[in-house]
């Protein structure tokens, strides 16, 4: 991966996925760029007013920016990283798709306050529009953990994703990337699936790559993915965020709500 983005708002859950991540990263010895992005927005107020508000904001963003660069630089295992620190203002996907024409953006990197990341999913946040509508991998990681390299990583599928390599590469170059296994999931509520063209493609797609292909039988598939995470001992849950919020569906509907949400599983979501 190339070019790794890490949003912060300065909080102590920010700080703790970027640091965490970047350790993980570094020990891969990647050669990669690395963006601190932090996105404000200015108070509608009276134009005379805006114009001394903007100055201030954008004159704190780039402080608190230094600070959390120096903060990284004295974590002596993670050695010198080639990290820029960008500024934006306004609306963040807007900001994230500008930097994107630029340059390809290979992940984004965030971190979520509390466990429930599938909550802030189906309620509404940055967190949410950002997994529907950014066009590159998004990862999140809750506060609750330290992020580590993921030995074990569960792609949860309907079986209608990735019906083209093209819209299974993104993942495939994660996976390699972290060198993990890929536990392919599909929970059905009724008679298992035939899958048997679902699977020749993906082992088309997933040369040398370790994977294994997993189907439960669940009447609430959230569930079913929640207990399979803690079964397997899985360090990332994969998903698809497509038109239609396969996220917003899936979890909204399960009847184990509390299980559902309660994930301290650092979740992926790429787009078809």
């Amino acid at each position: 991966m190339k070019t790794i983005l890490m949003l912060t708002n300065f909080s102590e859950s920010a700080r703790k996925a970027v640091i965490s991540y970047l350790k993980v990263h570094s020990r891969l010895k990647s050669d990669s760029k690395f963006g601190l992005l932090n996105v404000y927005s200015v108070p509608k107020t009276g134009q005379s007013q805006l114009l001394k508000i903007d100055d201030v904001l954008e004159r704190y963003a780039w402080q608190d920016l230094k600070r959390e660069k120096k903060i990284i630089d004295e974590i002596q295992e993670l050695g010198k990283l080639d990290i820029d620190l960008i500024e934006g203002q306004g609306d963040l996907i807007k900001v994230i798709c500008q930097l994107h024409e630029k340059r390809p953006i290979d992940l984004i990197v965030l971190g979520s306050r509390g466990s429930n990341i599938l909550k802030q999913l189906i309620l509404g946040s940055n967190t949410s529009r950002l997994v529907r509508l950014a066009k590159t991998p998004v990862l999140v990681i809750p506060e609750s953990i330290d992020f580590k390299k993921p030995e074990r990583i569960v792609f949860a599928t309907d079986l209608k994703e990735c019906r083209f390599e093209k819209h299974f590469e993104r993942l495939v170059k994660i996976i390699r990337f972290f060198g993990a296994e890929l536990l392919i999931l599909n929970v059905y509520r009724e008679a298992k699936p035939d899958a048997r063209l679902f699977e020749e493609m993906m082992n088309l797609y997933l040369k040398n790559i370790p994977h294994s292909f997993h189907y439960l039988q669940n009447n609430d598939p959230a569930a079913g993915i929640s207990g399979f995470l803690t079964h397997c001992r899985a360090d990332m849950l994969a998903l698809v965020e497509r038109p239609g919020n396969f996220l917003v569906k899936l979890f909204r509907n399960s009847v184990s709500n509390q299980l559902a949400l309660s994930t301290e599983t650092p979740l992926l979501v790429f787009h078809s």
